[in-house]
């Protein structure tokens, strides 16, 4: 359409340039052009080009249009026999008729060119980005102007292939105004194509809008990072994130704000969109924040609550004291975010700090604790949370009266027997005591003997007493503690201790060839220590009637009473004493027995050290009774165990003499079922079986090569060294030691001293040095001729000169 109007008008002009005639007829000419364009047009006449003068231009006011220079946007202008009119830049009010006059023969011819001026189509009041509502009905605005009312189309699509038409029931609405989008939704955002066409002029235009949907704020995420559970200290980030459109505006907040004039404690950030970031949160920081997103469409809210969890802290769980018999609240207070565990245990009077404590003996927060003297101690209250673990010790001190271990105790003393006795005693606080003593039981000469015995206790809380036969405070010696709380006393009766009586009961209960085991009944019957041993004397029974003196054998109680290296087939008598600390009680009765015939040994005794098995392999036995005839071997079976014993891999051994065995072939973590049978010419003892799981090798300390005594010996030899140089040091330094002495004997051709040659009577000499001189004796109480002192060199005497 743009086409065909450029071509009609370029039609016309070229018709209209080409009437070169004079204007020998009325002419009327119609032009339209838009505003801005130039307007050209020439008025001609052909006959004659020197007519041009008669030629005029008239505007639509009749007015003469001038030439060149006069209105320089409308002026008339000569060329080659025609007048033309020119209009450089139209505008609507130069819309009208204007005329070309000229006179011919006296006639007037006039041409009428009528000049119609619009305004070229346009839109306006259009914004090429615009904003729908979501879920509204909005409007897209579109209007144009032209020469005449424009037709408005509407397409979807930058293509614009799909029109839109005008239906109000469904998704659109075309109005004067623009284009209505019911309903919006997200689909509707878009490009729509605005066509403005005019029929008369043949314009048309085109314009793309976008259309945006315009959303109502969306808080996508609020929350706290690392999270919204921290320590105090820890730092935190707030963050508040939304869509929207147009973006929307974001108050993040605390609820409630503080008051105004109150210090805010929350550090805005305000260089953080919806940001808060604490460094070091504080307890004060925890409560909810909320965040609010607003733009055109709407308002959108959410909140955070943020925890500040806080280590645990124990208040008022400190030492304390309590009188034994109430009963006292037992309470740990403790503060924390989130609330903190308790838990209180019972460590008893001492802690030890290295030592891992299995906890097993809980005290229940906030109970009620009854006071006794075993609950004196260290208490710990343990209190958890997330944060950390805080832990305090609490000595609870439980006053109570004196308490002894044992209120009474007997005692035995005897002469030259010591006998302790302590007033020691539990008390908070502690007590004050006195001793007293009741003498005890005697005969009307043992009365006599003791009845001046007095005991000066003073304030000593022990006391030992050496019995002898001039000091034996027997009797009740009472110790009696008393504080605030109360009172105890203690009674130490000290009886005169006997030895045992004689043994009643004593009989055989096994007899072997070379070894009887004995049944020996404890004497009861007496005042006295306990029983703490047997002897026996015994021997062959020919061997009675020759001497006196006979073999003993002394055993500790808890023992089996056995005697060994008898002789077979041999009749022997024993006799029994019991003993205790005072000494040995009486001999018993004789007690015949015969040790049985040669036999096979008794079974050999296992001697099993793990240390040395798993190191060395090395199985060791203790040699059994032989019963009359010597043990020539041992026969040694070992069989792996795996369930059950493994036969096919059982291996034997012989050894003569040996007590002992290397067993390489043992195996660390391997079970073996061990047999040891004894053997002698009577034949074989019964079986000794052991099951053995050979442990681990371990690690054990370096074995020295050399034995004790080489050791020994090596030390005298380094002795003998050190001796040597010392001596060779001596005779080199002082000319002195065992060398020196050999070295430099006394030459017998020495000169005799000065002094003894002057002294040729041998005044200066002692007494004692004169040798076989008998004539310089004296006795000790006899006058001295002289005295000579040889550590100052000094004479006294008749001839000295002092």
């Amino acid at each position: 359409m743009m086409e065909r109007f450029v071509l009609y008008s370029v039609f016309v002009i070229f018709l209209t340039n080409v009437c070169t005639a004079c204007l020998l007829e009325r002419m009327v000419n119609n032009r339209s052009i838009t505003t801005g364009s130039s307007f050209y047009e020439e008025c001609c006449c052909s006959d004659d080009s020197s007519m041009v003068k008669e030629l005029t231009w008239l505007d639509p006011f009749n007015r003469i249009i001038a030439g060149p220079g006069t209105d320089s946007n409308l002026y008339t202008e000569e060329q080659s026999g025609c007048l033309s009119l020119h209009i450089p830049s139209a505008s609507k009010t130069m819309s009208g008729a204007y005329k070309c006059m000229s006179s011919y023969e006296g006639k007037q011819q006039t041409r009428t060119h009528n000049l119609d001026v619009y305004d070229p189509l346009y839109f306006y009041g259009t914004a090429m980005e615009q904003y729908l509502v979501f879920n509204n009905n909005s409007l897209i605005t579109c209007q144009a102007n032209g020469a005449t009312p424009p037709l408005i189309r509407w397409y979807k699509g930058e293509d614009g292939a799909s029109e839109i038409y005008n239906n109000t029931t469904e998704k659109y609405q075309i109005m004067p105004e623009g284009l209505v989008v019911k309903n919006v939704s997200t689909d509707d955002e878009g490009i729509y194509k605005c066509s403005a066409s005019v029929l008369s002029t043949g314009e048309e235009v085109e314009l793309d809008i976008q259309a945006k949907v315009m959303t109502p704020p969306v808080i996508t995420q609020l929350n706290g990072n690392p999270d919204s559970v921290v320590a105090v200290g820890e730092s935190l980030m707030i963050q508040c994130s939304t869509e929207g459109l147009p973006e929307p505006e974001v108050e993040l907040k605390k609820i409630p704000e503080p008051s105004p004039g109150e210090n805010k404690t929350v550090p805005w950030d305000i260089h953080s969109k919806g940001i808060i970031r604490f460094n070091s949160i504080t307890p004060e920081d925890a409560g909810t924040y909320e965040c609010i997103a607003k733009n055109f469409v709407g308002e959108a809210k959410q909140q955070l609550t943020i925890t500040v969890l806080i280590k645990p802290e124990i208040i008022g769980f400190t030492n304390r004291s309590a009188v034994e018999g109430t009963v006292i609240p037992m309470f740990c207070n403790v503060t924390g975010i989130p609330i903190p565990s308790v838990m209180i245990t019972f460590e008893g009077k001492s802690l030890d700090e290295e030592k891992e404590t299995d906890y097993d003996e809980f005290v229940e927060n906030f109970s009620l604790l009854k006071v006794n003297r075993s609950s004196e101690g260290i208490y710990i209250c343990n209190a958890t949370n997330y944060v950390d673990t805080k832990t305090e010790l609490m000595y609870l001190t439980v006053l109570h009266q004196p308490y002894f271990d044992k209120t009474y105790e007997p005692l035995w003393a005897w002469n030259g027997e010591t006998v302790n006795i302590s007033c020691a005693q539990d008390s908070n606080p502690p007590a004050n005591f006195t001793w007293s003593f009741v003498p005890g039981n005697f005969s009307t000469i043992e009365r006599q003997e003791h009845d001046n015995i007095v005991l000066d206790y003073e304030t000593t809380p022990e006391h030992s007493f050496p019995f002898s036969e001039q000091f034996a405070p027997f009797g009740r010696h009472e110790c009696r503690a008393r504080n605030q709380h109360g009172e105890a006393v203690k009674i130490f009766h000290i009886r005169k201790g006997s030895v045992p009586s004689v043994i009643i009961n004593a009989t055989i209960i096994e007899e072997a060839a070379t070894s009887a085991t004995f049944f020996i009944e404890t004497p009861t019957d007496y005042e006295g220590p306990d029983v703490i041993g047997f002897i026996a004397e015994y021997d062959e029974i020919e061997k009675y009637e020759i001497t006196n003196i006979h073999p003993n054998r002394t055993w500790a109680v808890g023992i089996p009473f056995k005697l060994e290296k008898l002789k077979s087939n041999t009749t022997y008598y024993i006799r029994f004493a019991a003993i205790n600390r005072v000494g040995t009680g009486e001999w018993s009765k004789y007690l015949a027995f015969e040790t049985m015939d040669k036999s096979a040994p008794e079974p050999p005794i296992w001697q099993l050290d793990e240390v040395e098995i798993s190191s060395n392999k090395v199985l060791k036995w203790k040699a059994p009774e032989n019963n009359g005839e010597p043990i020539d071997y041992y026969a040694l079976r070992y069989c792996p165990v795996d369930e059950e014993i493994i036969e096919s891999l059982c291996k034997e051994h012989r050894l003569e003499g040996a007590t002992e065995l290397l067993v390489n072939e043992l195996e660390h973590n391997a079970t073996y079922h061990l047999e040891l049978i004894a053997h002698n010419a009577e034949g074989n003892s019964t079986p000794a079986n052991i099951t053995l799981t050979i442990p681990d090798k371990l690690t054990s300390a370096p074995v020295s090569v050399l034995t004790a005594g080489a050791l020994i010996g090596l030390s005298i030899v380094v002795v003998l060294i050190c001796l040597v140089l010392l001596d060779i040091l001596l005779y080199f330094w002082k000319k002195q030691g065992i060398i020196a002495s050999c070295c430099c004997k006394k030459n017998k051709n020495k000169k005799p001293n000065p002094l003894n040659q002057r002294d040729k009577k041998g005044l200066l000499k002692d007494n004692g040095e004169s040798g076989t001189d008998d004539t310089l004796r004296r006795p000790n109480n006899g006058h001295k001729e002289y005295e000579y002192n040889k550590t100052t060199g000094i004479i006294t005497g008749k001839h000295s000169s002092v």
